[in-house]
């Protein structure tokens, strides 16, 4: 009972901070300062010593939790760069190994700074819908055709990745620099996994069809014991992609 307690509680914790914001700190959602109406709720409905400790518990976890992520994600990101870019031979050897790695360090944690700071107007979470967007754009394509799709190829995965990464990325940035755009090309921009996400999958299929032969050999028997439920004994490597 105490475990699906706190389930419940977990679950509905942004709809409790959003009642309590609307009736306790009003006044700041009136003036569009809805990223502050968490950290100033204890404030406001403690008040004294007893609000001010809260909420600087609250500030402090918040950016524990924050620190924690952001690290995570910079050695990953660095981690990517140094072994992927920076390692392959047209570096040299200087950016190679440790070097390499805190080269790919100061990039990981640049590019995002900038980033942060140019759309420092944007509300959190507009920002943070953005960045799944990105990931969307290009995660999302490659992990459903790379389990249910045979005929995808390295190619198509590729370019799948790069366009709806740039189309993406584009879409963002133009929305950093103008948040304010209305009608039908503001909502495309701003909402861009609506259609980056589609012409991901659209790159992917059409590349790959025109590559088929760049197909990874021993796909489609790879395909069945991936779906196939492991009590059955079936061998299916005599399938071919024209019978799927």
């Amino acid at each position: 009972m105490p475990d699906l307690l706190d389930a419940l509680v977990v679950d509905d914790e942004p709809a409790i901070y959003g009642v309590l914001g609307r009736v306790y700190a009003s006044d700041l959602i009136d003036q569009g300062r809805t990223d502050a109406v968490v950290l100033e709720l204890p404030a406001r409905i403690l008040g004294g010593v007893g609000g001010d400790l809260l909420g600087a518990l609250l500030a402090a976890g918040a950016f524990a939790a924050f620190m924690s992520t952001s690290s995570g994600l910079a050695v990953s990101v660095a981690g990517v760069l140094s072994q992927d870019v920076l390692g392959q031979s047209g570096f040299g050897r200087r950016l190679r190994g440790v070097a390499g790695f805190r080269a790919a360090t100061v990039v990981a944690v640049v590019v995002p700074l900038l980033l942060a700071v140019a759309a420092q107007r944007l509300p959190v979470a507009n920002s943070v819908a953005l960045a799944f967007a990105v990931a969307a754009s290009t995660l999302c394509p490659l992990l459903v055709l790379g389990i249910w799709w045979p005929r995808l190829t390295d190619a198509g995965a590729i370019a799948g990745l790069v366009i709806g990464g740039i189309a993406s990325c584009v879409s963002v940035m133009v929305t950093i620099a103008d948040s304010d755009r209305a009608g039908w090309a503001g909502a495309l921009v701003s909402q861009p996994a609506a259609w980056t996400v589609p012409l991901g999958f659209v790159v992917m299929i059409g590349v790959s069809l025109a590559t088929p032969q760049r197909m990874a050999p021993g796909v489609i028997r790879t395909m069945v014991r991936l779906h196939t439920p492991e009590q059955l004994e079936l061998d299916r490597g005599s399938w071919h992609p024209e019978r799927t």
